[in-house]
């Protein structure tokens, strides 16, 4: 009983002490407060700024391993860029897409100058057109080669205007 009498005795005296734990005044206890406040504030912006930055770098890994693996996407990257962003496709469906609109058909490729400059361009594409063209001027029952070069059978040497008349009429015989 003394003991209750003892600490009541004490409250009385000093009137209710308040517990700040290990802070002696509640001034102390604010500033320790605020002090951590402002500490974990910058430690959440530079957690955001690391987030933000994993995420960019998350993003740029990603367009990496997509251009990779679909090498022709580069030539549209600012047109998939678009196309994702305006109707929220995966990048897979906006490359789709776009191609989709490029693809020509055989006809309008062959209408295309800058298609028919390069098919030319190369000799073999080239030869071919000129022997096929060739090909629709020959002269029967004369034989030349194809591609339009020079015959390499020496020339008949003729003496006589006899013998000039039987090779015209054996060229004309096989007409």
């Amino acid at each position: 009983m003394e003991d209750q009498t003892v600490k009541s005795a004490e409250t009385i005296d000093n009137g209710p002490k308040e517990s700040y734990g290990k802070f002696r005044s509640a001034e102390e206890l604010l500033k320790a407060y605020n002090a951590l406040q402002s500490e974990f504030t910058k430690r959440s912006q530079t957690l955001a700024q690391y987030e933000k930055e994993r995420e960019e770098s998350d993003r740029e890994s990603k367009v990496k391993d997509f251009f990779h693996k679909y090498p022709v996407a580069e030539a549209y990257a600012d047109e998939l860029a678009q196309t994702v962003e305006q109707q929220n496709l995966s990048p897979e469906e906006a490359l789709i897409g776009v191609l989709s609109k490029k693809i020509r058909s055989v006809e309008e490729l062959a209408g295309d100058e800058k298609v028919v400059e390069k098919v030319l361009g190369d000799p073999k594409n080239r030869d071919r057109v000129i022997t096929e063209y060739l090909d629709n001027f020959r002269i029967p029952g004369i034989s030349l080669p194809k591609g339009g070069a020079i015959p390499l059978t020496p020339p008949m040497p003729i003496g006589t205007v006899e013998e000039a008349g039987r090779v015209a009429l054996s060229i004309l015989q096989k007409q």
